[in-house]
């Protein structure tokens, strides 16, 4: 589903960069290379982003 049809930027790009390191919705629109437009998706992508923080794996230590 995409999270911003301006930008055609989907939760599987934004789960991408939660996997990556990003944190908030500044960082993940820097990194899917979001321009401005119309501002509607900025709450939906709060949600997104914080849904896959919650449901990331979490690492496993290395095996000794």
């Amino acid at each position: 589903m995409y999270v911003c049809i301006c930008n055609a930027v989907s939760e599987k790009d934004v789960r991408r960069c939660v996997a990556a390191g990003a944190c908030s919705t500044r960082q993940v629109k820097k990194a899917c290379g979001w321009q401005p437009g119309c501002g509607s998706c900025t709450a939906r992508l709060a949600e997104v982003i914080d849904r896959a923080r919650v449901e990331a794996p979490v690492a496993e230590a290395p095996a000794a």
